[in-house]
């Protein structure tokens, strides 16, 4: 088990009805600085964001997928929280991961999709060999998706990572994917159409080309899950990316060397 994986799995063991957020900020801060570890998310700010990441640790209730900043919600029964967190260790080298929870038992379709997004990663594990190509990994997570006729969400996906949190090559979980262009923005059944000063309009996405794997390549595989549409906004702040249109997203993720 790695230190990032430790980590993960002791802030799992802290997901409970009545924590908060916040409170698993601070116990990652304290675990990053047991291992000897910097965060690789705190201040982060890629290219053509606004803002830099303000936390340590992401944490996504239910209809957020991902780049959800930590507050002072309480969690509630059947709740599901996806807690994504990076970390750099003291050679330079860089270690993403995630994992999702539900509070309490959780509804059938909740626990559908936990077991259904990590299959996928699993999945897509499997099919990051040398020779194969990231559409390999990306087909590999689709199919679950498909067999559990659930929705990958459009657009995101793993990377590559190494010296730097986000490199090339991007590793999308879908083979074929668009988002929507802005004019044909809707709130696809959304009980509240969110304002436009609130949210980023979506906008299409191109394919990705496949990239050869090679031996010796570090990369994060992420499978997204939703249980209706995998369509989604970024709020206001620049960051948390939610469903749109209703339903519970899971994510999972795992940095491995091909």
């Amino acid at each position: 088990m790695t230190t990032l994986e430790s980590i993960l799995e002791t802030l799992t063991t802290m997901t409970v009805e009545g924590a908060t957020g916040k409170q698993l900020e601070a116990q990652a801060v304290m675990l990053l600085r047991l291992c000897n570890c910097e965060p690789a998310f705190l201040g982060y700010q890629p290219k053509g964001f606004k803002t830099p990441y303000p936390s340590v640790l992401c944490v996504s209730l239910n209809g957020e997928v991902i780049h959800g900043i930590p507050n002072d919600r309480k969690f509630e029964d059947g709740d599901v929280i996806k807690l994504d967190i990076g970390l750099k260790y003291a050679d330079g080298q860089f270690d993403d991961g995630a994992t999702t929870v539900i509070i309490g038992r959780g509804s059938s379709i909740a626990r559908r999709l936990l077991k259904a997004t990590q299959a996928a990663l699993m999945a897509g594990i499997h099919a990051a060999k040398p020779g194969n190509t990231t559409h390999d990994i990306a087909a590999a997570v689709e199919a679950v998706a498909k067999q559990e006729e659930l929705a990958v969400i459009h657009g995101y996906g793993g990377h590559g990572i190494g010296t730097d949190l986000h490199m090339e090559p991007f590793i999308p979980n879908e083979v074929t994917y668009h988002m929507e262009k802005q004019e044909d923005w809707k709130p696809m059944g959304h009980p509240e159409r969110p304002h436009r000063s609130d949210y980023h309009a979506m906008v299409e996405v191109p394919d990705n080309p496949p990239v050869k794997l090679e031996r010796g390549m570090r990369i994060a595989i992420e499978p997204m899950f939703a249980t209706k549409r995998g369509h989604t906004v970024v709020g206001s702040d620049g960051w948390v990316v939610r469903l749109v249109g209703g339903g519970l997203a899971a994510h999972f993720e795992k940095t491995i060397t091909v």
